[in-house]
């Protein structure tokens, strides 16, 4: 047990913070939770001898560093004030420094193997023992034990949080047990008004003065070179630059269009949206019209996080290089069927979704949809164009082709169950289907039948066209970039040719020429620029106040095309992502969305893309057509090149496999 208190309190305070049944943290506000973070660290500077408290004022009694960087940030502000202050003066004046402490707190627990952090800002424990800690605060709390000095602390800071009944099931006689042990201590008392005058008080006392969000024109809107382009993340960058980071598209004959855009913006959403935003209402329409409910777009909370977990198990980097034999050979397969040879032209938009196509189908469900994925495809982006861009009437989702076309997603469905029965699975590789038709039939109030066909049809689907669309954004710059698409050659050919090349670790360095390829890509062209929320919960961002029920649309990718994030954001530079300028380090580098919908099968895709790149690299060269082709980009539903794009073998280096 001595190992396990060896966290410091503010350590062990977000430990029992934690809600694993969610993979969030029980929500404190933020006020609340940057006054508590502070008062924890002086509960633990007192139990150092480093301070103590009066009946008055908190003072230095040693002002020897303790070693811990966040402790000592604040010992060395404390020493440097001449005369004794409040501890209410201390806990308010420190909150600046909340946020810095929260996040190395965090760090060091995942550093030192206690959390586990998933991606979209989820959290575990990684071992059993610690709920040791969370067990013995139970005990103090429902047994006759006498509470440590620690364990007061820790409890009292619990209490001020007001989360402490969430944790535990307490009835009147356990909350004044509560009570009591919270005043055992002098400074235990101290910080506890502390923190109850810091917390209280401005709620009273203070009204923020929200201001007027900036509304933009239509006309404005239309007449920017970057609409004109098609490139919506330049063009959201353009707007945020002029009016700020939350502004209003002025739109005919509906309610105004909030937008949030820029790297403010993107770091609130990352910390906050899951608090006051929800993913459902702007779903609803969708899901209705697939006939399912409750899909991992539109959930939110602990069903949210249960689903991720099963899909990232598959979605994982050592899954992909499991199947990275399966996936190089779909791909030179696709290469050859396709009649790919010098002096031949390509439809990029076309043949880079069926190349993508065709790995997702049969690596993730076994089974071939090659034959109807251009009709699906056209049903997705209707679809989306209908009934979550609100682009287009409804009724256009309904038409006849389109019907015809909703359709063969029953007929791809009863390909993929013909294909996983038992007798058909015998001995095969684990896939994704194999996981979800696990999770439906172990819970199938959780995971539905009428929410399969949506999952291992329409998800596919959904994959090929966002990944398809990356790859011929990508190969598009591989032509226009001759002396990158030979530098990514040779790491190809290396990693095609050599023996002793450890491929996983290979894929997964970021510091390759072909993985810095395809972040400036990313950055440059992400396929999902914009991400839509309804807001849950009143709340203000960047000093503008968004009401109850308003539809929020979060352009994360707007802070790719700023200076202040990425220097000369239209040059295409993959160099920014070495150190010492490490752009893509930052919060602002966001092409996979942010914050608890941050797309679950990122890593897969990267892989994806980088084999990909390499395999088309290591027997083509391109050249675009014509020779000075300046790009045009299709924004709707998302970003892709256009369809009249097309590129000609310039060479082929080497013969495909038959």
């Amino acid at each position: 047990m001595d190992s396990l208190r060896s966290l410091n309190i503010p350590e062990e305070l977000i430990v029992m913070l934690l809600n694993e049944q969610t993979g969030y943290f029980y929500q404190v506000e933020g006020w609340t939770l940057n006054c508590v973070m502070i008062g924890a660290v002086l509960a633990d500077l007192s139990l150092k001898s480093r301070i103590d408290t009066d009946e008055e004022s908190l003072f230095l009694i040693d002002s020897t560093k303790t070693g811990e960087p966040i402790l000592d940030l604040c010992l060395e502000e404390i020493e440097s004030h001449p005369d004794p202050q409040s501890t209410r003066y201390w806990i308010e004046k420190l909150t600046i420094h909340s946020e810095k402490i929260i996040d190395t707190t965090l760090e060091r627990l995942v550093n030192l193997a206690i959390l586990t952090h998933h991606d979209g800002g989820f959290y575990t424990l990684n071992h059993s023992n610690w709920h040791n800690i969370k067990s013995e605060i139970e005990q103090v709390i429902f047994t006759d034990i006498i509470p440590s000095p620690r364990d007061s602390l820790i409890i009292g800071l619990l209490n001020a949080c007001d989360v402490i009944r969430f944790i535990f099931e307490l009835d009147d006689k356990k909350e004044t047990k509560i009570k009591w042990i919270c005043n055992l201590e002098t400074i235990n008392r101290k910080i506890s008004s502390g923190l109850e005058q810091a917390i209280i008080t401005p709620a009273i006392q203070q009204t923020p003065l929200s201001k007027k969000i900036p509304k933009v024109s239509l006309r404005y809107f239309l007449s920017n070179r970057r609409f004109w382009d098609g490139n919506i993340p330049a063009l959201f960058a353009n707007i945020a630059n002029r009016y700020g980071p939350v502004f209003q598209l002025q739109m005919p004959f509906k309610k105004p269009l909030t937008f949030l855009a820029g790297p403010e913006v993107n770091r609130w959403v990352h910390r906050n949206a899951r608090t006051h935003m929800t993913s459902g209402n702007y779903f609803r329409e969708l899901e209705e019209a697939c006939g399912a409910q409750g899909l991992i777009t539109s959930l939110d909370g602990a069903d949210h996080f249960r689903l991720r977990k099963v899909m990232r198990s598959y979605y994982s980097a050592e899954k992909f290089v499991e199947r990275l034999d399966d996936v190089c050979q779909l791909i030179r397969q696709f290469m050859s069927s396709q009649n790919w040879q010098a002096g031949s032209e390509i439809e990029v938009k076309r043949e880079t979704r069926l190349m993508i196509n065709l790995q997702m189908t049969q690596i993730t469900v076994s089974t071939d949809s090659q034959d109807i994925f251009e009709e699906l495809a056209k049903w997705k982006e209707r679809a989306s164009n209908c009934y979550v861009g609100d682009l287009m009437p409804n009724f256009m989702a309904r038409t006849p082709a389109m019907t015809r076309r909703f359709k063969l997603l029953g007929a791809l469905m009863r390909r993929i169950e013909q294909n996983h029965t038992p007798f058909q699975r015998a001995g095969a590789v684990r896939e994704l289907a194999d996981d979800v038709f696990s999770l439906h039939r172990s819970d199938p109030q959780f995971l539905p039948e009428q929410n399969l066909a949506f999952m291992l049809a329409a998800a596919p689907t959904l994959q090929s066209i966002y990944v398809g669309d990356l790859l011929g954004f990508a190969v598009f710059e591989m032509a226009n970039h001759p002396v990158l698409a030979a530098r990514i050659r040779e790491e190809a050919n290396t990693f095609f040719d050599s023996d002793d090349l450890d491929r996983s670790k290979f894929l997964q360095q970021s510091d390759t020429v072909s993985r810095r390829f395809l972040m400036e890509c990313l950055r440059m062209y992400p396929v999902v620029c914009v991400q839509a929320r309804n807001v849950a919960n009143s709340c203000t961002v960047e000093n503008f106040a968004l009401p109850l029920g308003e539809r929020v649309l979060i352009a994360q990718s707007a802070a790719h095309y700023m200076d202040d994030s990425f220097p000369d954001p239209y040059k295409f530079e993959i160099d920014r992502y070495l150190p010492p300028r490490n752009e893509h380090q930052k919060r602002d580098y966001a092409p996979y969305g942010l914050g608890t919908h941050m797309c679950v099968g990122y890593v897969w895709m990267n892989l994806q893309m980088i084999v990909a790149l390499m395999t088309i690299a290591h027997y083509f060269e391109f050249a675009p057509l014509p020779k000075n082709y300046k790009l045009k980009i299709d924004p709707l539903p998302t970003l892709s090149v256009s369809k009249k794009l097309k590129l000609r073998i310039a060479n082929q280096l080497r013969e495909l496999p038959a």
